[in-house]
């Protein structure tokens, strides 16, 4: 039997160590990430997004009004003219009433979608919860057991194992062993080389 096992070399685990460290701060680091871009991108839907139609829908409306009284006082101004010459009023007003249906639409968009993208990053978060906690508990708890693993190991190579008792006899009551090389395999005596 050998002296001591076969173990290579330690700061293998060291690099694996290493190498989960930095896996748990790059989960960590993408987990946030995530979470944060979702949550901005919500907030600029509900927030600020919902507050731009709101004001645009105020401002276009006042642009219908402001295009109905033009057109009003226009027929006042000339009220025997051809209807045709209040082309260009009409065609105003028609775009101040597209205007403010885009705006009444964009609003109740943004309403709806804030409620989907909400309801999304709730499943978001949900399905990250199993990566963060790999990343803030598991990942840790592996980079623990592997530096005592290290720890044990590094002992063990600085430690001479103990030697059965049988071997440890000096002298006349010493058994005529073989030595053993690094792999088990018998070492030739020297009696053996002076035949």
């Amino acid at each position: 039997m050998s002296e001591q096992a076969n173990i290579g070399e330690v700061r293998v685990v060291g690099e694996l160590r290493g190498k989960v460290v930095d896996t748990a701060e790059t989960l960590s680091r993408i987990v946030d990430d995530c979470n944060s871009t979702m949550q901005r991108f919500v907030d600029w839907v509900v927030r600020d997004r919902a507050a731009h139609w709101k004001n645009q829908l105020r401002k276009r409306d006042q642009k219908l009004q402001s295009a109905r009284s033009d057109l009003e006082r226009a027929k006042i101004a000339k009220p025997d003219a051809d209807p045709r010459t209040f082309t260009d009023y009409i065609r105003a007003l028609k775009k101040a009433k597209a205007a403010l249906d885009e705006a009444n639409a964009k609003k109740v968009a943004c309403r709806r979608w804030g409620t989907e993208l909400q309801r999304q990053a709730l499943l978001l978060r949900a399905g990250l919860r199993p990566v963060a906690t790999m990343a803030d508990a598991e990942l840790p708890m592996a980079n623990h057991w592997l530096q005592a693993l290290e720890q044990h190991l590094a002992g063990y190579l600085t430690q001479r194992p103990a030697m059965p008792d049988e071997l440890q006899l000096e002298g006349d009551d010493a058994p005529d062993l073989p030595s053993r090389g690094r792999g088990g395999a018998a070492m030739p005596n020297e009696s053996d080389d002076a035949s």
